[in-house]
Formats: C-alpha cells, structure tokens, sequence
C-alpha cells in the first residue's frame, strides 16, 4: 500500500511540474520542466509553465527522477513513437536553442542532439532508441559526487 501511494504521489507532482513547448501549431510537446533540477524542497511542485490550451498535447509516456540528499540532480522523461525526434528537438530549440551543443539537419541520420544549458547549470540529451522510441535526460552540471548518493539503495524482496 504503501509503495502504490508513493507511486501515485511522485506521478502527480511530475504530472503537475511540466511546461509546455508548441511544436506546432496543433501539437504540442509536453517538457519536464527544467527547474526541477536543483530542487531541494518540496514547494517546487509550484514550479510549472501555464498548459496553452491550443492543439493537442503529447506527454512523457514516463518520468523519472534521480535524488541525492534531497536534491533532484537528474531526471529522465521518455516519450512514445507517437511522436518524433524533430518534434521534442524543436521543442526543446523553443526554450534553449542557443545551448545546442550539435546541430544537425531535419534529414541527418543522427539519433543524438545535446544542450548545456550554463544559466540553469545542466545538460540536456535527447536520443533516439533503434526501436524509435524517445529519451530525454536532464543532468546538473556538478562534480561526481554531487550525483552520487551517500546511502546505496540494498536489494531486498520489497525493491525488485
């Protein structure tokens, strides 16, 4: 029980923490919202752009989180075949286009776009599985330890 109530909680702060990008002018890529990174509270579930009630919008199919001491330091969004790499690029190239670290074109062959974001201090990937679906990872800008957590998960029946 009490896993399913943590499960239910984490799925909708990270419903509640997203921002939206147009990709289009009727689809819209649905993007975990940046800020979360770095977040040491629990009032950063405040922290989420205004959904544009405009076209139809195209969620993460799973988010994931990584913490370390209460802080989020990373945060993995992925997103079904529904919807394409040049979409959640140009989503992305909406909000942080300048920090593109690789630029290739709509007609490239390459499955891999990175961001460094330096004024919010993280990185953004963005790639393409072979079986085509999508993943976004978020990462702070910040030594190994600081992504590194003090106490290590051990496995036991009820964590498999």
């Amino acid at each position: 029980m009490h896993m399913a109530s943590t499960v239910f909680i984490a799925v909708g702060l990270l419903a509640s923490l997203s921002s939206v990008a147009q990709a289009s002018n009727t689809r819209q890529i649905v993007l975990p919202n940046s800020q979360l990174i770095h977040c040491h509270s629990a009032e950063c579930s405040q922290l989420w752009k205004p959904v544009d009630s405009k076209g139809t919008a195209f969620y993460p199919a799973q988010v994931l989180t990584d913490l370390v001491n209460g802080e989020i330091v990373g945060l993995t969004a992925v997103y079904d075949k529904s919807v394409s790499t040049m979409e959640i690029r140009d989503a992305f190239n909406s909000f942080y286009g300048k920090w593109q670290l690789t630029s290739p074109d709509d007609t490239s062959k390459t499955k891999l776009w990175l961001w460094r974001v330096e004024p919010e201090q993280i990185v953004i990937q963005l790639s393409e599985r072979d079986d085509g679906i999508k993943q976004v990872i978020y990462l702070k800008i910040g030594t190994f330890s600081s992504h590194v957590r003090s106490v290590h998960i051990q496995e036991d029946k009820d964590c498999r």
